[in-house]
């Protein structure tokens, strides 16, 4: 279906998602699994030169359901990373059963529900401040002066990582995932080496905090791990600052960019604000539509483990195997009207934390309570919004929004 190569081209991922929307579009159609060979000159190096690419919302379900068939151990990024970052973020993302379900389960203990509701009083707390300042200040960037601060205070607090260390641990966790943008690495550095410097940069910060936690525990998540032991063993440093590392960009990064895309959707549809303004109760549909539109992680990858078949293709055992979230997003067969943006939509079976199965996102509820809380602030604030064209961050794997001015209008009374 004419250039295959499309998803290895850093020029295609620096286009708007609106932009990307007509070629997933017809992936979908034609060749739904499709091989996507790197280049000879790429400086991108992949395990058998290129990957499958999985871009229906039932395969992409299929391979994160099916971690036997399709698994983690072998990377999760579109090509291979340097050993020694491979080895620095090396944690549970990268890990299969029956480590992985040993060492999910130890963590996912700071992420029930009953733990997040536990937060939930804090975190409408500190939205309410913020939102209240953006809204009294009238204009700025929504991303600097809004989006970042809640998902950061809420996981730095998860994690104890002290006002003082908070600047450095942002500005790391920001460049991990923004590397392949030239405003990161344009001063001369590559985007391994920004990456190897910002996981340094963390490493270094959670040294720091399992000394401290080891002499003096606390109720904090970061000390119930480092306390923590599997089949016996403590936990190792080297994975508490994979761990760390993890929590410090998903934490960060994905939250915040679902609130700035938000805001800008809600921008462009007016008439979709206004109805979340008269009525709160779509206040939870709005959260998954906001989601699914903005589908902040753009894709994962498995490895099969043994040679199968899917969407009609024959993959070999070790073939690279990528679930495109976005495109399963878009999918015209699960959602009607696909590219509309309806925040009454339901039932919306997004895969914007992961298609289901042993990876699904630990943050997921955590993720959506700090959203719950920021807009519908906003909607008791603001009678609507305008945006400039967003500063997109040039990146396959986080569809970010680097800046954005934006002005609200106050609502009255």
């Amino acid at each position: 279906m004419g250039d295959s190569s499309q998803l290895t081209d850093l020029a295609f991922w620096a286009r708007p998602a609106s932009e990307r929307a007509p070629y997933f579009a017809e992936l979908r159609r034609r060749a739904p699994v499709s091989w996507q060979q790197f280049p000879n000159d790429s400086p991108v190096s992949a395990p058998r030169g290129g990957f499958w690419a999985v871009t229906r919302h039932a395969d992409v379900q299929h391979v994160s359901r099916t971690p036997r068939q399709f698994c983690s151990g072998r990377g999760v990024g579109l090509g291979e990373v340097a050993p020694e970052i491979l080895e620095l973020n090396a944690s549970f993302l990268v890990m299969d059963a029956p480590r992985h379900t040993k060492i999910r389960k130890i963590v996912s203990n700071a992420f029930t529900p009953r733990r997040v509701a536990e937060l939930d009083e804090a975190i409408s707390a500190q939205a309410t401040t913020i939102v209240d300042e953006f809204v009294e200040r009238g204009s700025g960037d929504i991303v600097e002066q809004l989006s970042v601060k809640l998902p950061l205070w809420t996981i730095s607090r998860m994690m104890g990582v002290p006002e003082s260390m908070r600047p450095e641990f942002v500005e790391a966790a920001e460049s991990q995932v923004a590397a392949q943008d030239p405003e990161y690495s344009g001063d001369g550095r590559d985007s391994m080496t920004v990456m190897l410097e910002a996981t340094q940069t963390l490493h270094r910060l959670a040294a720091e905090l399992i000394a401290a936690r080891r002499a003096h525990p606390t109720d904090d998540i970061f000390s119930a791990l480092v306390h923590a032991e599997v089949d016996g063993e403590r936990l190792s440093d080297q994975m508490l600052g994979g761990i760390f590392v993890l929590f410090a960009v998903a934490g960060n990064d994905t939250t915040r960019n679902s609130t700035s895309h938000g805001v800008r959707f809600f921008a462009q549809h007016p008439d979709q604000w206004n109805r979340l303004v008269e009525d709160r109760e779509h206040l939870g549909t709005a959260i998954d539509e906001i989601l699914r539109s903005a589908t902040p992680v753009l894709h994962f990858r498995r490895t099969a483990t043994s040679d199968t078949e899917l969407g009609g293709q024959k993959i070999a055992e070790g073939d690279p195997v990528v679930m495109f979230f976005e495109s399963a997003n878009r999918d015209e067969d699960v959602f009607e009207d696909a590219f509309n943006f309806d925040i009454a939509r339901d039932p919306n079976p997004h895969v914007a934390f992961g298609g289901g199965g042993a990876h699904y996102c630990l943050g997921a509820n955590l993720a959506r309570a700090q959203l719950r809380v920021l807009f519908d602030r906003l909607a008791e604030r603001v009678q609507s919004f305008e945006t400039d064209e967003p500063a997109y961050l040039v990146s396959n794997f986080i569809h970010g929004i680097k800046r954005m001015h934006t002005t609200v209008s106050p609502r009255r009374g």
